[in-house]
């Protein structure tokens, strides 16, 4: 997955890679979604992490989907 990244990404990378603006990338930055490491100014995204944090993010949504759809039992009656 994202083989044609280089291993550490940057601010504009991590939007093409997640298709999201700019503001969304710093904002999963600051919260601490995405791990990322600062190298002086500058952001840098190791790729494993952008990789764990979409893993991490599909992984929730789909518990929070069988959460809120639970499968009803059928009676045999």
């Amino acid at each position: 997955m994202f083989k044609h990244y280089q291993d550490m990404l940057d601010i504009s990378e991590l939007q093409a890679a997640l298709g999201i603006g700019r503001s969304t990338a710093y904002r999963l930055i600051q919260s601490g979604a995405v791990p990322h490491l600062r190298v002086g100014r500058k952001i840098k995204i190791p790729r494993r992490y952008l990789v764990d944090y979409i893993e991490s993010a599909c992984y929730t949504k789909a518990t929070q989907n069988r959460q809120s759809n639970p499968v009803s039992e059928r009676s045999t009656t």
